[in-house]
């Protein structure tokens, strides 16, 4: 195992570890992921600025929370009220958008045995920040398999006093350098989340077709049709339909196999296009990437409620095949 670590500035670090084929480079900004490459080919938006990454309001590849997808900023659950921090349209998005945990430096070690390496990011957010109360400690670690050809990513946390939390990670797939037009996707959810105008969800309804990912399907029919809705693209939260959930997700060149013990997904699209360089392709500018998004289900209320002393415990597993 190698791993180099960059100093870049005096709050973030990059660390660059090479296992197997495999090359990846994570950092403390946002616990996150900057680039996944392998056999020196990028799987992951690489972002050609660096500065830029640590503050994109694209959560470009970063662990998000403290509660990752869209909470309305008056939020109350079981007769306690929130006053949120308004990211606009008097919604808090992904805890705080550029205030949020995605863009915090975390603390980091790198832990090695006999199967794998962790790199092991840590953070206590300041009690109150962003709205959010409670006091808790974050764990998100990046597990890479000595003998398997992915990682996986265990988000975990100690409750301290009562809070409100739902994890995620925002990794921009990108296969080959190619938009995503011709990428399969496979997964089970016969179930949704309705949004209103400013994508909050409001109700849980039956898939519609468009939607639905039950067979391998193509993305670009599913673009297409999206691309004349409000929304514009994919950026809905699914329900899974088991307790353990498999996504398949490829091209021609790749398959990723997904395995997550959380209950839902949001998956987004990328169609923003926002005039950023990447290191896969300085032109591909539409349709760049998407993010599958694992995460507890916002409209459970009371599965992103944690009491003090409970334990917030959960995986993404990612295995990453080349054709």
């Amino acid at each position: 195992m190698e791993h180099i670590i960059e100093k870049f500035n005096e709050n973030v670090d990059f660390i660059e570890v090479k296992i197997n084929d495999f090359d990846y480079v994570f950092s403390s900004c946002g616990a996150s992921l900057y680039s996944l490459r392998k056999n020196k080919v990028p799987l992951i938006l690489e972002l050609e600025d660096k500065n830029f990454f640590l503050e994109s309001p694209q959560f470009f590849n970063k662990t998000l929370g403290l509660v990752a997808g869209r909470l309305p900023v008056d939020y109350e659950y079981n007769g306690l009220k929130y006053n949120l921090k308004n990211t606009g349209n008097n919604i808090c998005l992904h805890g705080g958008e550029l205030s949020s945990l995605s863009f915090k430096t975390w603390k980091y070690k790198i832990k090695e045995t006999s199967n794998k390496i962790d790199i092991i990011f840590s953070i206590s957010p300041r009690k109150g920040e962003n709205g959010f109360n409670g006091k808790v400690k974050i764990y998100n670690i990046y597990s890479l398999y000595k003998n398997k050809p992915g990682f996986k990513i265990i988000q975990k946390a100690n409750i301290k006093e009562d809070t409100l939390l739902n994890l995620s990670n925002h990794i921009y797939w990108n296969l080959n350098s190619v938009n995503i037009n011709d990428y399969y996707l496979k997964f089970d959810a016969s179930r949704i989340g309705k949004v209103n105008d400013y994508l909050l969800l409001e109700d849980t309804i039956e898939t519609p077709d468009y939607l639905l990912f039950n067979r391998k399907t193509k993305l670009k029919s599913r673009l297409d049709k999206a691309a004349k809705l409000a929304i514009g693209t994919i950026d809905n939260t699914f329900v899974f339909d088991h307790l353990v959930n498999k996504v398949l997700m490829g091209n021609d060149k790749y398959t990723i196999k997904l395995k997550t013990d959380y209950p839902a997904m949001n998956i987004y699209c990328d169609s923003s296009l926002t005039p950023v360089k990447f290191v896969n392709n300085p032109s591909l500018f539409e349709r760049r990437g998407i993010a599958l998004e694992p995460q507890l289900y916002l409209l459970d209320k009371d599965s992103i409620f944690f009491k003090k002393g409970e334990k917030y415990n959960h995986y993404i597993e990612y295995i990453i095949l080349e054709k």
